[in-house]
């Protein structure tokens, strides 16, 4: 019976975080470019989001940048973008390594053409020190 009330609370809470996200899903995304053409194989460090959230911090209780930006990638039809500093690029491929980081920092390596980053691998920020 302590199952089936854990089931019924979990669904009512991913049924109410997609009704808090979907007035934000509905807009249009608009993403800062950067100036940056080269197709050469890149490492950058930022933070993982998606187009909407872009990672940064949510004014909404027991929502977390982890499942906020899952629920908009993987439901609201966002795309994973990195933030680095003032340049955000769309992230393509690796989506099952990209979930782990939403909302958090990670090393992004591969391929840049444009604001696009054709995605290598993921990993984790080393710390310095």
């Amino acid at each position: 019976m302590h199952t089936k009330s854990i089931a019924k609370v979990s669904i009512a809470a991913v049924l109410a975080l997609t009704a808090a996200l979907a007035p934000a899903w509905a807009q249009s995304s608009k993403i800062s470019l950067p100036a940056q053409t080269s197709g050469t194989e890149q490492t950058l460090t930022g933070t993982v989001g998606d187009s909407k959230c872009k990672g940064q911090a949510l004014d909404r209780k027991a929502v977390t940048l982890l499942s906020c930006t899952y629920v908009c990638t993987h439901s609201g039809g966002r795309d994973y973008v990195l933030v680095t500093g003032d340049a955000e690029y769309v992230l393509r491929g690796h989506e099952s390594d990209l979930d782990k980081f939403g909302g958090g920092r990670a090393t992004i390596t591969g391929r840049v053409d444009g604001n696009t980053i054709l995605v290598d691998s993921v990993s984790s920020v080393k710390k310095q020190g």
